[in-house]
């Protein structure tokens, strides 16, 4: 072996350490991105009681009511948060829609993606005190059954959509909810928080 193999070789010991310095560093960067939920719902404020408007929508196409509730968002532990809101009602629906649904945040460039936490989505459409009024109808076939006992999620329905800007330019943040009832109707649930009370 000759001095120049010795001295090329040599020389590529600091590019090397270089190397493996920047792969190091880069990658601990790339996991002090990825914030756990703990952290976002301290930094964004998730939690709260909020204002919420509440259209059911035909398959996500056609709203067939819209209203407003007030409803809370709770911090359940481990990153998971909690909306609830109960007896809802606007005309033509006949029913009292009551929600509890239990969801994970994760950051994305425009904001937070809302991610359903399996098997904890609850949906209940009760009749309200003193029955379905006659005539009662809100543009699809309910059954007469349906219309006696309810529509029940028992733990299926899902929550999914977005805590983004407000498109109103206030540079405040926003839930932007689509709640998938998990019963036998063609019914998607938009839910939008249009004022933080809290």
């Amino acid at each position: 072996m000759n001095i120049k193999t010795i001295n090329r070789k040599i020389a590529l010991i600091p590019l090397l350490l270089g190397l493996a310095g920047i792969i190091f560093f880069s990658s601990c960067s790339k996991n002090d991105d990825d914030v756990g939920g703990d952290t976002l719902i301290k930094r964004y404020g998730l939690t709260g009681k909020y204002r919420f408007q509440v259209t059911p929508t035909m398959m996500e196409l056609f709203p067939v009511t819209t209203g407003s509730i007030d409803g809370t968002v709770t911090d359940e532990g481990n990153g998971v948060l909690r909306l609830r809101f109960s007896k809802f009602r606007a005309n033509p629906m006949p029913f009292d829609m009551t929600v509890d649904a239990q969801f994970t945040v994760a950051e994305t460039a425009k904001g937070l993606r809302i991610h359903n936490v399996e098997g904890t989505g609850y949906f209940d459409a009760d009749p309200p005190v003193g029955g379905v009024e006659k005539g009662e109808n809100p543009g699809f076939e309910i059954s007469e059954e349906a219309l006696q006992q309810g529509l029940h999620s028992n733990g299926k329905a899902k929550l999914t959509g977005l805590f983004e800007k407000n498109p109103d330019g206030s540079g405040s943040m926003q839930y932007d909810l689509k709640l998938d009832p998990g019963v036998a109707l063609p019914v998607v649930v938009m839910i939008k928080s249009i004022q933080k009370l809290n």
